[in-house]
């Protein structure tokens, strides 16, 4: 698992006592870091044949797979059909772009075809859905060294409009959020179902970076948008049904400005 993966699985760890957690791998080069967080590292040949877990997350951006689809649904036949998948998708695959707000009910799809990223995201979630799973629509995650903002002050110059509306979600309450998912907190077991996790707290590209820069934690590093509209003008995302879903999850970080 990635920096998300990696989290849930130790959230998952400390909130479900007795638990154990297999974090399965490409290759074994992160897997001295995931014994230090107290994961049981694996790749796919080392895993025991026939084996199959109640628990399980498929946490991985497409980028890093060739078959993104299959990949997923490799994961899914480590699933044994109980407890719960889940698996952790992006917002991206909704197509409102005109800074409208979006919600679990009202939440339109980009169109099959239109960028291969969301192509594959579909697929994936159209796969999990399927199969009983649930799916974890994120927004842009962040913590204090990584995440749009930093990416930002490296570029020094953005070519998106500053007024652009973004949403946010700190990779902690991402893992939180996910692994009560897993736990089935609140209305739970889960099955079949789209969660939505933002901090419902949408924030311009200018006023993420304003609030970098104020927060002393980052030096006041110049970054200019040259970008302009009517190109787009994001989304507001709100996920109360999801909260409610959960017994009245909350995030820990509130909004990406009472983190810094």
């Amino acid at each position: 698992p990635g920096v998300l993966g990696s989290v849930l699985a130790k959230d998952w760890l400390e909130s479900v006592p007795g638990s154990s957690a297999t974090g399965l791998t490409n290759s074994e080069k992160s897997h001295d870091r995931l014994r230090t967080m107290g994961l049981s590292p694996a790749t796919r040949t080392s895993l025991p044949e026939g084996r199959k877990w109640s628990f399980v997350v498929f946490s991985a951006p497409p980028s890093g797979s060739e078959d993104y689809v299959a990949d997923v649904k490799s994961a899914l036949a480590l699933w044994d059909g109980s407890g719960c998948f889940v698996f952790t998708s992006s917002m991206s695959v909704c197509g409102v772009d005109d800074g409208g707000e979006v919600t679990e009910e009202t939440c339109p799809l980009v169109a099959r075809g239109a960028s291969a990223s969301t192509d594959r995201l579909l697929g994936a979630e159209e796969a999990v859905l399927e199969a009983g799973g649930c799916v974890l629509r994120l927004v842009g995650l962040y913590n204090a060294n990584r995440g749009a903002h930093t990416y930002f002050m490296k570029m020094g110059t953005v070519a998106r409009p500053g007024g652009y509306v973004v949403n946010l979600l700190h990779y902690e309450d991402a893992a939180g959020m996910g692994a009560a998912i897993l736990r089935g907190d609140g209305s739970g077991p889960f099955r079949g179902r789209v969660f939505l996790g933002t901090d419902g707290r949408p924030v311009t590209f200018e006023d993420m970076m304003e609030v970098s820069c104020d927060s002393g934690v980052f030096p006041r590093v110049p970054v200019t948008f040259t970008g302009s509209f009517p190109e787009g003008r994001g989304k507001r995302v709100f996920n109360t049904a999801s909260r409610a879903a959960l017994g009245s999850w909350s995030p820990r970080y509130p909004s990406f400005a009472e983190f810094m």
